[in-house]
């Protein structure tokens, strides 16, 4: 299946409806639509990476009845249900599913089938570490965010855009259409707190945008360190053997962190009236941690897929 959009005759020759799930399980969300799609078939449901959606208090969202019926039908059609984390799978539990797997984000399997190698971090190399932030579109956001886009600035550090549409026509450059300039413009002078012709040029010369994972990787092989608040951020560095350190930010950061064994500090406990020392966020002992844990992530994905009839 391609697309969630999908109708009975796209799955009509398949064995089998594979769901590549996110950030599902909150309190805004309604899959009633893709509910009634699934319903309509004879097929087993896989999901795999369903999370739940919370504050670093993890409050157990309230779902809507569509999205309710939507993981009791998958319950019902597959064996083991993956969810990131073990606030996800609280969240099932609460609403009456009990064949669970706790199995973290697919994503780090792109490893294969041993754990990345890292390369030791150098505090001479301190200007080469990448930041990663969280915004979305032309949207402000919090306190600590904001601090941290504000950093890069003033250190001249890398940066990884993954969502800041405004900050990405200034870093590729697509800036002919005069309402997106105008717009984008607004944006980045207010959340850099600085002039327009020194946040163009930093974004221009820093700010970093891939439509491939490979180039990713690539960039992320010639730096120091990632640290940041993206999960694929931290993802993405530690695949091309840079250390990484996550700053969570909201329940699925901290489950996410916690089940891949990515090394860790919490947002709430950096103070944001001082300057950030990125390079103490490096942590050996961490880092050996998530080393030795990749075999039983790996373990833990290849009996789900055992247990869901699948190949791994």
């Amino acid at each position: 299946m391609g697309h969630l959009g999908f109708t009975e005759a796209n799955v009509e020759d398949k064995d089998c409806i594979v769901l590549a799930a996110a950030n599902w399980l909150d309190s805004t969300t309604d899959f009633s639509a893709l509910y009634e799609r699934l319903r309509k078939t004879n097929k087993p449901i896989v999901i795999v990476g369903l999370g739940a959606q919370s504050s670093l208090n993890s409050e157990i969202p309230i779902l809507k009845e569509g999205t309710v019926n939507l993981l009791k039908l998958i319950a019902e059609r597959s064996a083991l249900v993956s969810v990131r984390g073990e606030f996800s799978a609280t969240v099932l539990e609460k609403y009456g599913i009990r064949n669970i797997a706790v199995t973290g984000c697919p994503s780090l399997l792109l490893s294969g089938s041993e754990a990345p190698v890292l390369r030791p971090f150098k505090r001479e190399l301190g200007g080469q570490i990448v930041i990663g932030a969280t915004r979305h579109g032309f949207e402000s956001t919090d306190l600590l965010q904001l601090h941290l886009y504000r950093q890069a600035l003033k250190f001249g550090l890398d940066q990884i855009l993954q969502s800041e549409l405004a900050d990405m026509y200034f870093s590729l450059g697509r800036l002919n259409n005069r309402d997106i300039l105008t717009r984008s413009s607004t944006v980045v002078r207010a959340l850099y707190g600085d002039s327009e012709r020194r946040v163009a040029q930093y974004l221009s010369q820093k700010a970093h945008v891939f439509f491939d994972v490979s180039e990713w990787l690539a960039f992320m092989s010639t730096r120091s360190m990632y640290v940041g608040t993206r999960l694929h951020g931290a993802v993405a560095s530690l695949l091309a053997g840079a250390p990484a350190t996550l700053i969570v930010h909201d329940s699925r950061t901290l489950e996410s962190a916690r089940v891949l064994n990515i090394p860790f500090v919490r947002g709430d406990e950096i103070d944001l009236r001082k300057d950030i020392a990125f390079s103490d966020f490096y942590n050996e002992k961490k880092l050996k941690a998530f080393s030795n844990g990749y075999r039983i992530y790996r373990e833990r994905f290849e009996d789900f897929f055992k247990r869901n009839s699948l190949s791994f």
